[in-house]
């Protein structure tokens, strides 16, 4: 497909997938029109047109057993609701972790009966207030993480989960989601 007609692609989480509708839900965490998946949800008018490519789930600690960790921004909410409502289980297992600007981002999900530590870093960068508690935090016996949202923030919690904690890479998962000051490609 010639450049100029390649559509942006964007990454969001399906929240509910109703096939016998031919209907999924998606939420967005909007930035204004400050990149092109936010300036569309902000102008999307029902009946609008939208591609949808299937991908594949990132979370994989259904498959263990142990203590998990899951660590998120706010553009990371809707994963961590879904992996919630998926996965029940996750609520007695997993010390959950969310770095928001301001509390207001977590009045749209319910995490079930989970009780997330919620940290406001106002307007400080990503990562102010979630990695110090990360560095000061008891985590040795954490067997998987899941942690997603700013880049820097994710590189350097899992660098922290690996390095310092000693948590086997291969358990855990990052995905930056997106970076500070730039729109992603």
């Amino acid at each position: 497909m010639p450049e100029q007609d390649r559509p942006n692609l964007r990454w969001y989480t399906v929240r509910a997938h109703r096939p016998e509708a031919s209907e999924i839900d998606v939420d967005i965490v909007t930035h204004g029109d400050s990149g092109p998946g936010s300036a569309w949800a902000c102008a999307a008018q029902v009946g609008d047109r939208a591609g949808y490519r299937s991908g594949g789930a990132l979370y994989r600690g259904h498959e263990c057993t142990g203590r998990m960790l899951i660590v998120a921004d706010e553009t990371a909410l809707p994963a961590v609701a879904a992996i919630i409502e998926q996965h029940p289980d996750v609520v007695e297992r997993a010390t959950i972790h969310l770095e928001v600007a301001d509390k207001a981002a977590l009045t749209a999900y319910d995490f079930g009966g989970a009780e997330p530590h919620v940290h406001v870093r106002g307007d400080a960068e990503p990562g102010t207030a979630v990695l110090p508690v990360l560095r000061d935090a008891q985590l040795k016996d954490v067997f998987y993480a899941w942690i997603c949202g700013e880049s820097g923030m994710v590189t350097e919690g899992r660098r922290h989960l690996v390095k310092t904690v000693g948590i086997d890479r291969r358990q855990v998962l990052f995905s930056g989601y997106w970076k500070l000051g730039q729109e992603r490609g």
